[in-house]
């Protein structure tokens, strides 16, 4: 039908990054957010709020390998 094939590109994981951010709400709350490189929106975020930089810093490295491998199987 004359359409064209998109190719696929195999998502690199330095293309991503996680950024940890203090909420007002719930008062003094950490939330972590995942970037792709250049991109000023978020693909992801967590729901769940952290009482420490740390505990947010953990789960949002883990939320970034999960995603990235995700990402990775769909891809291949």
């Amino acid at each position: 039908m004359g359409g064209q094939a998109r190719m696929i590109e195999r998502p690199d994981p330095a293309d991503y990054s996680i950024a940890v951010r203090l909420n007002r709400k719930p008062r003094n709350s950490w939330r972590w957010e995942i970037y792709r490189a250049g991109k000023s929106i978020p693909v992801e975020r967590s729901l769940e709020h952290f009482q420490t930089m740390a505990e947010a810093t953990r789960a949002g490295k883990a939320a970034l390998q999960r995603f990235v491998e995700l990402r990775l199987t769909i891809s291949t």
